[in-house]
């Protein structure tokens, strides 16, 4: 088997443990989900689909890494060669960095500050590191209307309160 598709069976089996776990989170937090009526009209239905998806597919590709020999790969993937290399490349530091802003996001700023200025906040900074628009202020523009956009779509279109 060439290196390429080692490094691919050891992607499938770490991936695929990821995805069974968070498919088994996303289970767990639907059923802990308030029950108003019967469970196919409650909030968590639709989740525990979803986890129970995630789950099978999740089972599916750590079952395919497992047999295409992800785990010896797996193996030699998490050396300390490897990992500082890994921690070191400039792709990883900016995921590291957009999760970073993802956390600030849920856990700090929206439920404290109005949903549209956390919103308008997380999407700039966003815009800004990303380079994604020529102009700063394109950027704070694109980020209000889209902003106000989700704010209202959901508030007014699906009835759906924003924190």
């Amino acid at each position: 088997m060439d290196g390429q598709k080692k490094r691919n069976a050891a992607k499938d089996f770490a991936s695929g443990i990821a995805l069974v776990l968070f498919g088994i989170y996303i289970i767990i937090e639907s059923l802990n989900m308030k029950v108003y009526n019967t469970f196919i009209d409650a909030p968590g239905f639709f989740p525990l689909i979803i986890g129970v998806v995630l789950t099978v597919l999740g089972a599916i590709l750590t079952i395919i890494g497992y047999k295409t020999g992800g785990v010896a790969e797996l193996k030699e993937v998490l050396t300390g060669k490897f990992l500082k290399a890994f921690v070191k490349d400039d792709s990883t530091i900016r995921v590291l960095i957009l999760l970073a802003m993802m956390v600030v996001y849920m856990y700090i700023l929206v439920g404290r500050i109005h949903f549209i200025l956390a919103t308008t906040i997380y999407l700039t900074a966003n815009f800004l590191y990303l380079k994604a628009l020529k102009k700063w202020w394109v950027s704070i523009i694109v980020a209000v209307v889209a902003s106000v956009v989700i704010f209202y779509a959901f508030q007014l279109g699906l009835g759906i309160t924003m924190p």
